[in-house]
Parts: C-alpha cells; sequence; structure tokens
C-alpha cells in the first residue's frame, strides 16, 4: 500500500514538472541586439540573443587601412525568429555604419534599420538595434550616430500586428 502512494506521488510530480516545461516553452521569447563603435585606430563590437536556439558573433579589426566592427544576432524559438546585425567601417577620416533588424513571430512582424555616415574629425560612428517579441508584444529599434565634422543619420521602423487587440 505504502508503494502505491510512493508511486501515485511521483506520477503527480513528473506530471506537474512537465506542465511548467511545456508552458515556459509556449511562453518563451525571442530577442537579438547587436551594436558596433568603430573610429580612427578602433573597432568594438557586441551582440546578444535570447531564445530556446541563440547564435551570436562578433568581429572587430583594426589595421593600416582602417578600422571595421561587425555583430550578428539571431534568437529563435517556437514562437518565431529575431535577427539583428550591425556593421560598421572607418578609414581615411570617413565612417560607415548601417544596421538592420527583424522579427518574425506568430502575431507579426518588426522590420527596423539604420545608418550613419561621418566625414572629417575624428569621423567615429556608432550603429546598433535591437528586436523582440513574445508573451503578446513585438517591438524594436534602430540607433545610428557619428562624431564628425558632418554627419549624416537615419533610422526607419516598423511594426505589424497580424491580429488586433480589441
Amino acid at each position: 500500500m505504502r508503494a502505491s502512494n510512493v508511486f501515485a506521488t511521483v506520477c503527480r510530480l513528473t506530471l506537474s514538472i512537465a506542465a511548467v516545461a511545456v508552458i515556459a516553452t509556449a511562453a518563451s521569447a525571442q530577442s537579438a541586439g547587436t551594436i558596433v563603435d568603430v573610429g580612427p585606430g578602433f573597432a568594438g563590437a557586441d551582440a546578444s540573443a535570447s531564445g530556446q536556439w541563440t547564435h551570436t558573433d562578433t568581429e572587430s579589426r583594426v589595421g593600416p587601412g582602417g578600422s571595421m566592427g561587425r555583430g550578428l544576432a539571431i534568437g529563435a524559438g517556437p514562437n518565431g525568429l529575431s535577427l539583428s546585425h550591425s556593421i560598421g567601417v572607418n578609414s581615411g577620416g570617413v565612417g560607415l555604419g548601417h544596421n538592420f533588424n527583424l522579427s518574425i513571430g506568430r502575431g507579426g512582424t518588426h522590420v527596423s534599420h539604420g545608418g550613419v555616415q561621418s566625414t572629417g574629425g575624428n569621423s567615429r560612428v556608432i550603429v546598433g538595434g535591437q528586436t523582440n517579441h513574445g508573451f503578446g508584444n513585438m517591438g524594436g529599434g534602430s540607433t545610428a550616430t557619428g562624431f564628425g565634422n558632418r554627419t549624416r543619420a537615419f533610422s526607419h521602423s516598423k511594426t505589424r500586428n497580424f491580429f488586433r487587440r480589441w
């Protein structure tokens, strides 16, 4: 009689743990973000991602021809995919940078991108962005800035929800 009570308790615990795992899987969120900071003689890149499957990759180089930084982040799960990519270069008094961010999920999409061109002075550029979705929301953004005698920057963002909330 005691063995059957132990067996019933173990079964209940197993079912409870499985239910928590299913709820956590169904409510998972995906996000991705990158940033690049490039100037004369230095370069840096960073990337972060979350989700059931993630991949991040960064690269930065400084040499006699100039500086370059790149970041890539991907977060994926049962609710969709988030991707972020940023790149920046600096050479001969000119800095250029661009980023792209994309989320595709069950409830909608988000796309954002930005760019910057900086000439003269130190021609440093910083570009980055992030995107995320999950738990009924979706969003993201892009940033681009430069530090030179003449800097031009832009940023665009669009989010589309497939289902309206009443």
